[in-house]
């Protein structure tokens, strides 16, 4: 997909809202300590809404995965606080999955047009924060598939 005026836009809004919440991380550290994921599950609050963008604080169990999905229209920002997670993500041009490691403090962008799933592989608890630009209003889940044929 090439980027659009919108998409351009969308990912500022979100870049932008991520930096404040990151300097505000002591709330954050907050909002984190009430999240129980359950199991291989995970656990989540809104920690932002605002017109353009909304945010969300995610407590990841060991194992535990969100499914494959996208976000809809919405341009994604994530950013690891504690622990690490694992993206799998499928282009339109290539079947076969792209895997990457985001370790504690990395920051990836995640395209509307994105098709992944994200995990935590580890044995430890992680913690990230992702904000969409525009807000999150719908999710699409697909079957586990080894490919983007499948869509």
């Amino acid at each position: 997909m090439t980027p659009t005026a919108n998409t351009v836009a969308d990912r500022e809004v979100a870049v932008g809202l991520l930096r404040e919440l990151l300097r505000s991380d002591r709330r954050l550290v907050g909002q984190a300590s009430a999240l129980r994921p359950v199991g291989t599950g995970r656990a989540w609050v809104r920690v932002a809404d605002t017109p353009g963008a909304d945010a969300w604080l995610i407590a990841w169990s060991p194992g535990s995965s969100v499914g494959t999905h996208d976000h809809g229209e919405s341009h994604g920002v994530v950013h690891v606080l504690r622990g690490s997670l694992v993206e799998r993500y499928w282009t339109s041009d290539d079947p076969a999955p792209r895997i990457r490691r985001l370790a504690r403090r990395s920051t990836v962008d995640v395209p509307p047009d994105r098709v992944h799933d994200v995990a935590n592989e580890s044995g430890r608890p992680a913690l990230s924060l992702h904000v969409y630009s525009p807000r999150l209003t719908t999710m699409s889940f697909y079957p586990p598939r080894a490919s983007a044929e499948s869509w």
